[in-house]
């Protein structure tokens, strides 16, 4: 029997396994006037980023096809497919209807579709324990079930230095996005329960700005473990990030990583995506 791992270009995870567990990576396009970008990896981040940042004509983003998740799930018998936040993509309605045309023709292929309410780093920890129960021998009835339960044990943070995308395609209120360019603030928030953008505060960085962090992996139920931290063209940052939590907690395991375009396009250069166990 073969078993796949299927996350969407939003959960920055290229791996072609994860755990020993078969990957796929379905990707997002970004567009921009007349150039688009397909999100698969090999995307250069600093051109692209670049090329954003100068561009001024409007960009926004397109979610995989129902054939392209079609493509992804042949070959395998148990399929689980994770996706960025349905309040941020269209992606989790695409591959809910894959996963209903590809069954109707497969009646022996098990598929579970899992909304993450979340992106990025939170997303590859989640496939990690899914990879983990899958090698512990878990059934598909009871990786389904203990995954809705995981999906509400960890939890994402994210700060960033520019909010213009998020503003642009109606994430957050554009009057935000102007006083925090205006003031040069960093402005961290937050997935909620319903997977949309909630804003905590403003910080305008150094050492505070990690104090804050913290505290707010705490007050989400945060006491050490682990966490994966994604940057986009920031590894000083994320660095001093990883080191503020293994000051408070030594025994923490923490990963660094780069965004991919999709991720890099919302949290913008600077920014900082910390995925992480509540419990």
């Amino acid at each position: 029997m073969t078993v796949k791992i299927i996350t969407d270009s939003g959960a920055d995870a290229f791996m072609p396994s994860i755990s020993g567990i078969k990957h796929s990576n379905v990707p997002l396009t970004i567009r921009a006037g007349s150039s688009s970008w397909l999100d698969d990896g090999e995307l250069n981040i600093p051109d692209f980023v670049t090329t954003l940042k100068n561009t001024k004509e409007r960009s926004s983003t397109a979610c995989p096809s129902v054939q392209d998740w079609v493509e992804a799930f042949i070959g395998a018998d148990e399929i689980y497919v994770l996706t960025i936040t349905s309040a941020l993509s269209g992606t989790y309605n695409s591959a809910m209807q894959a996963a209903r045309l590809y069954t109707e023709n497969h009646s022996d292929i098990k598929i579970q579709v899992f909304d993450t309410r979340s992106a990025g780093p939170q997303i590859r920890l989640l496939a990690e324990y899914l990879a983990k129960m899958v090698n512990d021998g878990l059934d598909f009835d009871q990786i389904v079930e203990t995954m809705k339960y995981k999906i509400h044990q960890t939890d994402l943070l994210f700060v960033l230095e520019n909010l213009d995308n998020l503003a642009n395609n109606g994430r957050i209120n554009p009057a935000v996005a102007r006083i925090a360019h205006m003031l040069k603030l960093n402005v961290y928030g937050t997935a909620s329960d319903a997977g949309k953008f909630e804003m905590l505060g403003k910080t305008r960085g150094g050492k505070k700005m990690f104090v804050k962090m913290i505290k707010s992996m705490e007050k989400a139920g945060y006491h050490g473990g682990r966490v994966l931290i994604d940057h986009v063209q920031a590894p000083d940052k994320a660095e001093q990030m990883k080191e503020a939590i293994l000051s408070k907690y030594p025994d923490a395991q923490v990963s660094l990583a780069e965004c991919g375009g999709l991720c890099s396009y919302y949290a913008e250069d600077g920014g900082l995506m910390i995925g992480f166990e509540r419990k």
